[in-house]
Parts: C-alpha cells; sequence; structure tokens
C-alpha cells in the first residue's frame, strides 16, 4: 500500500493534519487530523509498504514489549482504515501486495477469477463457482473498502441511471448511481485487473449489488476471450442447449417452464447464458448470473439453437432470414458494446455461429401448446441434419 500524493500533511496551529489537494479539492474530499503515530505512519507509506512491514516499524519506533503488540495492531489496523474510508491510500501492483497471495477463486466456463477482499462480501450465488487454487487467473479482481484515491476523468461513453462508463487512456471506470453500497469499479483494459469500491456494512444489499455489479468486468473479459453473453433462457433437449430470447415481459422462463414442466427437460441458465467455442463446436457455459430463476448450471453443453419469442395469441414458428437471424440475435447480447470495436467482436463472434446452429422466431401463446410447437420444430430440424 502507499499513501495518496493529492493528500498533504500540514500543520494548523501546530496540530497535524491530512489534506485534500489538486483533483481532490474538486471532489470535495475533507481532510482529517491525526495523531504523532499518524504522522509517523504517513511517511512510511510515502513507499509501497505492506502492513507486516508496518507493524514492524511502529514495534520498533515504540520500543514495544509483546504485551503490547495486540493494542499497536488495532491502531494501525484503524488507522489504516480510516485512510482507506478517505481514499488516502493510493492503488498500487498487487502483485506486489501481500493481500495477493489470499483470496477465493470462481471458474465461470474456463475463466478463472479470483476474488480478493471480505469473505462476507460475497453473495452465495457465487458458491456453485468457487474452485481451488489456480495457477492460470483470467481477472483478479480486488473489493476494497472507501472510495478511490483519485476521480479521474475521461471520456463518457455510456450513461444511464444505473450505470456510468468512463473511458481514460489506461482504464475503464465503471459508476452505479442506484446503488447503496457499490460505488465504482476500475477496469484495466486488458480485463485482467478490477478495483471496487464499496462501503460496508457486509448485508444481503451490499452483496446483491456487488454480485450484480461484477458482472460488467465479467462480460468484458469473456468477450476478450471470444465469448458472448445472450440474454436468454435456455434447457437441455436431445443432449443440446436451447436458448430462448425475447424483449422483457416476452415469457423466456414461462416458456422453458412449460418444457420443464411437460416434457421433464433439465432447466440450465434462467436468464443469461455465455456463447463460446470448445474444439471448434459452439456450446454454452455456465455462469451464476440467473435473474430471479435461481437456475444456473455451471455445466458445459453443446448448443443446439437460438429460439427469438414474440407473443401471439397462436403458436407459430417463423422462419428468418440470414440477417434477420444476424439482427435478432444480435440485439439480445449483452456483450459490451462500448465502442465500435467491441461492438464488431459481438458481430464476428455471430457471423461465425449464425450459419452453425438452429435460429428461429416462435409466435407463442403462454399455453403448452407452445412447447409442443416448437419441440416439433427443433425434432425436425434434428432430423434433418442426421445422417441417413
Amino acid at each position: 500500500m502507499k499513501r495518496n500524493e493529492n493528500y498533504i500533511l500540514r500543520e494548523l496551529a501546530g496540530v497535524p493534519y491530512l489534506l485534500p489537494c489538486g483533483q481532490n479539492i474538486a471532489d470535495h474530499k475533507p481532510g482529517c487530523k491525526i495523531n504523532e503515530t499518524g504522522v509517523f505512519l504517513w511517511q512510511l507509506l510515502k513507499q509501497d509498504i505492506t502492513r507486516e512491514s508496518l507493524l514492524y516499524a511502529l514495534k520498533n519506533h515504540y520500543k514495544a514489549l509483546p504485551e503490547d503488540l495486540p493494542g499497536l495492531e488495532k491502531d494501525l489496523d484503524s488507522f489504516l482504515n480510516i485512510l482507506r474510508s478517505f481514499g488516502m491510500l493510493a492503488e498500487t501492483d498487487p502483485a506486489s501486495s501481500s493481500s495477493a497471495a489470499s483470496g477465493k477463486y470462481m471458474k465461470a466456463g474456463n475463466l478463472t477469477i479470483k476474488l480478493i477482499g471480505p469473505p462476507a462480501a460475497l453473495s452465495e450465488n457465487f458458491n456453485a463457482f468457487f474452485c481451488e487454487d489456480a495457477d492460470d487467473v483470467h481477472q483478479t479482481l480486488f473489493i476494497r473498502v472507501g472510495e478511490p484515491s483519485l476521480h479521474v476523468n475521461g471520456n463518457v461513453l455510456l450513461r444511464s441511471d444505473d450505470f456510468l462508463l468512463i473511458d481514460t487512456d489506461q482504464k475503464y471506470v465503471l459508476l452505479f448511481p442506484s446503488m447503496e453500497y457499490v460505488q465504482e469499479a476500475h477496469l484495466s483494459k486488458d480485463g485482467s485487473l478490477v478495483y471496487f469500491y464499496c462501503q460496508p456494512p457486509f448485508a444481503d444489499q451490499f452483496r446483491d449489488e456487488l454480485f450484480h455489479a461484477i458482472r460488467f468486468p465479467f462480460l468484458y473479459l469473456a468477450q476478450r476471450h471470444d465469448k458472448v453473453v445472450l440474454h436468454s433462457a435456455s434447457l437441455l433437449y436431445r443432449n443440446q442447449a436451447w436458448l430462448f430470447s425475447g424483449v422483457s415481459g416476452t415469457g423466456k422462463s414461462t416458456h422453458t417452464n412449460l418444457w420443464h414442466e411437460r416434457f421433464q427437460v433439465p432447466l440450465i441458465n434462467g436468464d443469461l447464458n455465455l456463447l463460446a467455442w470448445e474444439n471448434g463446436e459452439p456450446v454454452i457455459q455456465g455462469t451464476p448470473w440467473c435473474g430471479t430463476s435461481g437456475i444456473c448450471d455451471p455445466g458445459t453443453y453443446p448448443l443446439g439453437g437460438i429460439i427469438l419469442l414474440k407473443q401471439a395469441p397462436y403458436d407459430r414458428l417463423e422462419e428468418l432470414s440470414s440477417d434477420t437471424k444476424r439482427l435478432l440475435v444480435l440485439q439480445r447480447l449483452i456483450s459490451p458494446s462500448w465502442t465500435p470495436e467491441l461492438y464488431d467482436c459481438n458481430l464476428q463472434f455471430l457471423e461465425k455461429l449464425a450459419d452453425r446452429i438452429y435460429i428461429s422466431r416462435l409466435h407463442c401463446t403462454k399455453e403448452f401448446s407452445a412447447a409442443e410447437t416448437m419441440k416439433k420444430g427443433i425434432d425436425e430440424y434434428l432430423d434433418s441434419q442426421s445422417p441417413v
């Protein structure tokens, strides 16, 4: 850890203060009064230093006895937490930090994410995706208490009531205005490193907010590894995954539940499906994000097809032209399209995929007849693909 140089140590009437300067003035950052011990520690923080080294220096400075160490350690942690809450500690290379050695590992598809932060901050929705220590980590995600040391400026790419995306020279900054406990995240351009800045307590709402916010850097990481995510519900039929997608309220979960009740097929994911390639073949891979359905299978399955749903007073399959197939599926992808280059990543994936799988539109009711109509269409397609 290292001190944020946008705070300076000054005395006011002989009393030491850490005071904001530069961008921190524009951000209306407050100052902080410290004592003699705080001054000593602040000077040490001029260089990147670990907590253990700070404690050792503090012990020698006060010539502490063994019985004094618990009190010194408590005071040190309290001081560091105050600095973090004010944004007075700057980011350092995680490889040089002792905290980088600890954390939990999560695997979604074949992508491994290392989550470093308080265990109480992590949602139970990740449980089925946690794995043992991994040598090949694709993304390291730090969960930090407090605000970032510096609010950087850049080009605003996206703005809504729930999400703000800023592009800087070195990274993306993600802001979450509607969230109470998760303020922002910093995402490296290569997708390998993420810092989340949050405010405790680590209660259910905190964990829920962080769980949903982590989805954004994961989507970016997945895209960089030639994967896309389709807003859809999925089921397993004839050893293949079938994805059902449509605008909000169309009834994708209702339709897959009809299949489950009528034909007893397994459901795979209720909201987000990760499309990827394995040995040159299209597959879907499990992720923990599944909306309110609670249905998320961590497995990998061959991808059979994508069905676009449209509510109607009748059940009918519509054959689509090649360009319409691509357009409708493209509109249902939630992988980043923050820039023309990222949009092209989605388009290139879809161009490779579209002629390899079944894609159709189902005009449907919410009755069992809709599932029966769709099953018949899939059966006819699969039978036509079978060698004579």
